[in-house]
């Protein structure tokens, strides 16, 4: 039974965490705190993990 209440109270911390996780994200997009990266040349949002936009080649500006 003991270990039962371990394994319980550590899920219990891992919903926590992950609600609180869930909770922020939602908090920085209502408030329009998270802005994608944009591309130079064709303004549209890429990913900031290449250093050229995959739609047209410019480098990418954060």
């Amino acid at each position: 039974m003991n270990g039962n209440l371990i394994r319980d109270s550590l899920e219990l911390c891992f919903v926590i965490a992950i609600g609180g996780t869930v909770v922020s994200s939602f908090r920085k997009i209502h408030s329009r705190k998270l802005t994608p990266y944009m591309c130079v040349g064709c303004n549209r949002p890429t990913s900031r993990a290449y250093s050229k936009c995959k739609h047209c080649g410019e480098c990418v500006k954060g």
